[in-house]
C-alpha cells in the first residue's frame, strides 16, 4: 500500500477512549459506549506521537515532517513506519480518513 501523503486522518473517537500514560498511550475500545477492557491497545512513544498528530486537519506529509523534527530517524525509515502504522490503524478501525 502506498499512502497518499496529502490524506488527512483522525481517531475514530466513537470507537475508542484514549489515555496518555507517561510516553505511552492506551486505547480502550468502546462497544455500545462501554469500555472493552479485554481489547486494550498500548502505543509506544512513537505510536502515541503519530496518533496525537492525526488531528483531522494535518496531512500525512505534515505529520511526517513533525515526526522528523521530533525523532532522530531517517525520513525513509520514518515514512515506512508511518505507512505501516496508518495501514494497521485503518485495519483495526482506530482511525478514519477525513474527506
Amino acid at each position: 500500500m502506498s499512502l497518499n501523503m496529502g490524506a488527512v486522518f483522525r481517531l475514530k473517537s466513537d470507537n475508542f477512549v484514549t489515555r496518555k500514560v507517561g510516553d505511552e498511550m492506551v486505547l480502550v475500545p468502546l462497544v455500545k459506549s462501554v469500555a472493552d477492557m479485554t481489547r486494550v491497545i498500548t502505543l509506544n512513544e512513537t505510536g502515541a506521537a503519530i496518533l496525537e498528530l492525526l488531528d483531522g486537519e494535518m496531512t500525512l506529509n505534515q505529520v511526517s515532517t513533525k515526526l522528523f523534527e521530533s525523532f532522530d530517524v531517517e525520513m525513509s525509515v520514518l515514512q515506512g513506519d508511518l505507512e505501516k502504522f496508518i495501514s494497521e490503524a485503518i485495519e483495526k478501525e482506530i482511525i478514519e480518513e477525513v474527506v
